[in-house]
């Protein structure tokens, strides 16, 4: 049996968790990124909490677009 080494690459760090992007005037924080897919959570009243997917491209301009 071959033996294998795990090579850990550098990524550049474009979305943070927990960073705060708002969309449509509602406040989402980033919850977790896998690969290309940022999850977001936010919130609801009631404590209901919703979440939806995003990639990383269209969260980094609405970072840039931060009010």
């Amino acid at each position: 049996m071959r033996k294998t080494r795990e090579f850990q690459v550098k990524k550049e760090v474009l979305i943070k968790i927990g960073e705060r992007v708002f969309i449509d005037d509602v406040e989402w924080k980033a919850a977790e990124v896998i690969d290309d897919i940022v999850t977001l959570y936010r919130e609801g009243i009631g404590g209901e909490s919703h979440t939806i997917q995003k990639t990383v491209k269209e969260v980094k301009t609405l970072v840039s677009e931060k009010p």
